[in-house]
């Protein structure tokens, strides 16, 4: 083998050896990165559950509120309603003035 050869094999050996070891750290980098982009929605839906099971009994006291200002609501929609209008009252006020 000439000398020139042997140094292009070495030459080739020493890439090889080198772009081996950089493939390595990329999947060791894509590895770790894929980790911690689980671990990052873990994270993000472990603090929505978190905050929604913290949250609820306030959460669960404005829906009650809430639900009890409607009915509230509908009771004096219902009460109005079937109170007499102004013109019944007018006449009736008329119907006793005209008694007296």
């Amino acid at each position: 083998m000439d000398p020139e050869t042997k140094r292009l094999l070495e030459e080739n050996l020493a890439l090889t050896k080198e772009t081996n070891h950089l493939m390595k750290k990329i999947v060791s980098a894509q590895r770790w990165g894929r980790v911690f982009h689980v671990l990052y929605w873990v994270l993000i839906i472990g603090a929505s559950v978190g905050a929604y099971y913290f949250i609820q009994p306030y959460l669960q006291l404005v829906l009650g509120n809430y639900d009890a200002i409607m009915k509230g609501l509908d009771n004096v929609q219902k009460t109005t309603s079937s109170l007499p209008d102004s013109s019944s009252i007018n006449s009736i006020l008329d119907k006793l003035r005209q008694g007296q």
